[in-house]
């Protein structure tokens, strides 16, 4: 049996392209034949295009289609006579981007369309969280289970020491990571942002993370900062992996007011560096967060401003916080679920 993986970007650096790549080098270290097919290519990466998969094709194969928006892979995976397993990474409402990215709102109902279209073509479908498995269940997949993220942390060690000496000195950095996308809320961060500086005048909001795509919803995002007359404020942009290291290790708390998640790889990455995490209670977060960090339920900025200052000023209570992290962490150990991924492998093989 070979086992390839298709899916329409492959890109350096976001959660899709990094698990398509590990799952890649899983199934191969387990004696399998496989490749990675995508419709959008990187120059960064290495695959073949999507549609060279006819010439691999076989009902003997297991193909892994990664789906999160709508394309024209879609159509080519649905008549392929592989055995197939669709892994859900969750579709973003389209309404975040209504007057950001009109096209982006296209492929996003499109993608709401295909999931429910394809619910019939594939022998399993797996979400990276409880919240996308029930999503999948509503948009009619029965046979259906959660397979975390793959996260292999061996990676974590290399850093760029010069963000970690511009940002290491007595005051206190602020971490968001995310694309600069509505759906994250950056703005609610900025609101915060502003009370906390009340409280600790000597204070930085790091906010690494790309806008391709989402220009002007950063251009709003800067508007509202000299509106509210606020400094410190860095946006790096999309960074390279050792450069997100270093914010993560330079910083002091983790702070997210995302109102949609179908996983969120950094609350994950939060917990392996030891910040405390502030979290908004929506959509997936509460499932990647588990028992661990402080959920939030309402949007109260100077509460969640006081909030943050109670946590970092106490370090009693911030250790337990991230002892209780630390303890959640174990469930996306890589080890454990690359077994779980591969006992998903494991019943497709021939009898």
């Amino acid at each position: 049996m070979k086992i390839h993986q298709i899916l329409p970007s492959f890109s350096p650096g976001d959660a899709i392209g990094n698990e398509v790549l590990l799952m890649r080098d899983l199934l191969r270290s387990w004696g399998y034949e496989s490749e990675i097919f995508a419709q959008n290519i990187s120059p960064a990466m290495r695959a073949r295009p999507y549609r060279e998969y006819e010439w691999e094709s076989s009902p003997d194969n297991l193909l892994i289609y990664h789906f999160s928006i709508g394309s024209e892979v879609s159509d080519f995976v649905r008549g392929l006579p592989d055995k197939k397993v669709l892994i859900y990474h969750n579709i973003t409402p389209s309404h975040f981007f209504c007057g950001i990215n009109d096209t982006l709102v296209f492929l996003l109902e499109k993608g709401r369309e295909e999931l429910k279209s394809l619910s019939g073509d594939f022998d399993l479908a797996v979400a990276d969280s409880e919240y996308n498995r029930i999503e999948l269940e509503r948009a009619g997949y029965h046979n259906t289970g959660v397979l975390p993220l793959i996260i292999d942390f061996s990676k974590y060690g290399a850093c760029n020491q010069d963000i970690i000496d511009a940002f290491s000195d007595d005051w206190t950095n602020i971490l968001f990571v995310g694309r600069i996308s509505p759906n994250k809320k950056h703005d609610d961060l900025l609101r915060i942002f502003y009370y906390y500086k009340r409280i600790n005048p000597k204070a930085r909001l790091l906010l690494p993370g790309g806008y391709d795509g989402c220009e002007p919803y950063l251009r709003q995002l800067q508007d509202l900062a000299r509106r509210l007359g606020l400094s410190d404020i860095y946006f790096p942009g999309k960074v390279p992996f050792r450069d997100l290291v270093s914010y993560y290790m330079a910083s002091d708390i983790f702070l997210c007011m995302s109102e949609h998640e179908g996983f969120n790889v950094p609350l994950v990455e939060s917990m392996f560096f030891g910040l405390p995490i502030i979290a908004y209670l929506s959509s997936a977060i509460p499932y990647t967060l588990g028992d661990a960090g402080v959920l939030v339920r309402s949007k109260n900025y100077m509460e969640i401003a006081e909030l943050m200052n109670i946590i970092l000023e106490d370090p009693g209570l911030r250790n337990r916080l991230i002892a209780h992290q630390r303890e959640r962490l174990k469930e996306f150990e890589y080890e454990k679920v690359a077994a779980q991924f591969y006992a998903i492998v494991k019943g497709f093989e021939p009898e």
